[in-house]
């Protein structure tokens, strides 16, 4: 067996035992943030190598697509074209794993487990103060408004009337 067509198996194999072993690990304990954008980057990674060894694959001459040239070889232009789309969506999935944010993990991840309050309360003593602060702005946001400079009335023991 040539090694060009083996490489996508191992490539694919290689991406589910790590997404099996972290699955494993879920259920065992709550990820810290950095623990879970680490886990959202080397996915991403693991795609755009599956993807790039397809591209490979694509592109290595297969002696039997010599014999009936026409609509084979544009079928597989067709393919490497949808590959290499493939490829810049893998690309921009990775940049985007890249900058996710500890609100990114509260949304995306925390609020979806099945005992939340206990994956806060674990996770409370993991986050770094930025981290902290981070959450805080996010959460003054969305209870303020976009301006989580401004006081509402109630924090001031203003009545709504009279603070019109």
């Amino acid at each position: 067996m040539q090694l060009g067509k083996c490489l996508p198996a191992l490539a694919f194999w290689m991406v589910m035992a790590i997404s099996g072993i972290s699955h494993g690990l879920e259920s065992q304990k709550v990820k810290s943030y950095r623990e879970w954008k680490s886990q959202k980057v080397q996915e991403a990674i693991g795609r755009i190598v599956v993807t790039k060894t397809q591209i490979q694959v694509a592109k290595s001459k297969d002696p039997n697509l010599a014999i009936s040239k026409g609509s084979v070889e544009a079928k597989s232009g067709s393919d490497f074209e949808k590959l290499e789309s493939q490829l810049q969506q893998d690309q921009s999935g990775l940049d985007m794993a890249k900058e996710l944010s500890v609100t990114d993990y509260l949304v995306g991840y925390l609020t979806k487990l099945q005992d939340t309050k206990a994956a806060f309360n674990e996770v409370a003593g993991k986050l770094t103060s930025s981290e902290v602060a981070e959450l805080m702005a996010a959460y003054a946001t969305n209870v303020f408004g976009t301006h989580s400079s401004e006081i509402p009335p109630s924090a001031t023991n203003l009545s709504i009337e009279s603070a019109r």
